[in-house]
């Protein structure tokens, strides 16, 4: 029997759900999927393949150029800048010294001889004054005389009477002159003592400068020649006339002030003035003061003058370590020697009072030295640097044997592979150093 359909009877037919995956469901979701251009996606499949032999290579080959390259540049430098350093290490000794010195102006064998340097300032300031009295003041100074005539003494009595440029000054105490003596070459080195003089008058024109006087009661005699003097320092203190009357309080405070003023500036020109190859030490100045004659300055003011005078020793600088490194060092046997720096000394006067005498007129000083100084051995470096001039280095022991100042030394010649020192002399250097 044939069926029959109703189209009511036809369901249409629906689209399929699909399930999602639950919680509980077995099923994970899938990831989303990001859609690459195929050119991408192709570009991020490939495969980069690196010879690991060939970057091996490559490195070796940046060593060594680098390692040629300083090797090469070391090598040149050294060529460039050939030569030879000399490291020496000369003899030196460092004594303990504390003991007290002389030193005379004209010295005999192994005596220590000094010389004086002389400076000078003048300055003035204005102070009240009261009015004015008579003075009438002789001139004062110091002579220096000498005895040429014979090798025995001569004594000069109080009151001699010495002369220069028509002015008589006067021996104040009695004197004995030295006898004179002969060096090696024979000549004669005359006797000499110190005198202080007065001047025979008053009056401003006896402060004469530095002048060689003669001593009129030998005129005519042999004495005449070979009895003679000379001073050092201009004569001072002659005046005849008016000076202006000052406050004693007022007078002395501008005096100290103006003193002060001018004893710095001396001091301060030590440095520029003092000559080459002298040394001398701070504590070894001396100061002397001189008040001038007032001059007037206006009714009520005087103008006040002082002169203030610095002396200090010099000695040579070889002479004065010789000196010291006999006095000090055992076995010293007289060889060139040197202080690496003077001022490791203090040096103090015997006498406190020193300091403010006019050691011009001594003869002699006496005073007293503490410290460690270095005392270093000389060598003739210039001469050492010609002696080595195109020698073997291995010749350098018997050179340095003809130099007992040099205990021992150290020598780099440049470039490395080179044995003999330079043909130029300006190519040597010498290092000194002291240990």
């Amino acid at each position: 029997m044939n069926q029959k359909w109703n189209l009511q009877d036809i369901r249409p037919a629906q689209p399929r759900k699909r399930r999602e995956p639950t919680d509980e469901s077995p099923l994970q979701k899938r990831p989303a999927v990001t859609r690459v251009p195929r050119e991408e996606a192709d570009a991020a499949m490939s495969i980069n393949i690196t010879d690991g032999n060939k970057k091996k290579h490559k490195s070796l080959i940046y060593a060594l150029v680098v390692f040629f390259v300083i090797v090469g540049g070391g090598i040149l430098a050294s060529i460039l800048m050939g030569g030879a350093e000399l490291t020496v290490y000369p003899r030196y000794k460092e004594p303990n010294v504390n003991a007290t010195f002389e030193a005379n102006k004209t010295p005999q064998p192994k005596e220590l001889a000094y010389e004086i340097m002389t400076l000078e300032a003048e300055g003035e300031r204005q102070v009240s004054a009261t009015g004015k009295e008579g003075v009438k003041a002789q001139s004062q100074g110091t002579i220096l005389v000498y005895n040429k005539h014979q090798a025995a003494p001569v004594r000069l009595v109080t009151n001699t009477r010495f002369e220069t440029n028509n002015l008589i000054f006067r021996i104040k105490d009695s004197i004995v002159i030295p006898g004179y003596t002969k060096n090696e070459d024979g000549e004669i080195v005359p006797g000499v003592v110190t005198a202080d003089v007065f001047a025979d008058e008053v009056g401003e024109q006896y402060n004469v400068a530095p002048a060689r006087f003669t001593i009129p009661g030998f005129a005519g005699e042999s004495e005449f020649d070979n009895l003679y003097a000379e001073s050092v320092e201009t004569f001072t203190g002659g005046f005849d006339g008016q000076r202006f009357i000052i406050d004693e309080g007022e007078l002395q405070t501008a005096k100290q002030a103006l003193q002060m003023e001018l004893r710095n500036s001396l001091l301060e020109r030590i440095t520029t003035e003092q000559p080459a190859g002298l040394l001398l030490f701070d504590d070894a100045v001396t100061f002397t003061y001189e008040t001038l004659p007032s001059v007037e300055y206006g009714e009520d003011l005087a103008t006040i003058k002082e002169k203030v005078t610095m002396r200090i020793p010099l000695f040579k600088e070889a002479e004065f370590a010789q000196f010291i490194a006999a006095a000090t060092v055992p076995g010293y046997e007289g060889s060139d020697v040197r202080l690496s720096d003077h001022t490791t000394l203090k040096f103090m006067y015997s006498t406190a009072t020193t300091s403010a005498t006019d050691i011009s007129a001594l003869d002699s000083i006496s005073f007293k030295l503490t410290g460690r100084p270095e005392i270093v051995w000389e060598y003739d470096s210039a001469k050492l640097k010609t002696d080595l001039l195109n020698k073997n280095k291995t010749a350098l022991p018997a050179i340095l044997g003809g130099y007992p100042a040099i205990e021992r030394a150290e020598a780099v010649i440049r470039p490395f592979w080179k044995t003999k020192f330079p043909i130029d002399i300006e190519e040597v250097e010498i290092i000194e150093i002291i240990e």
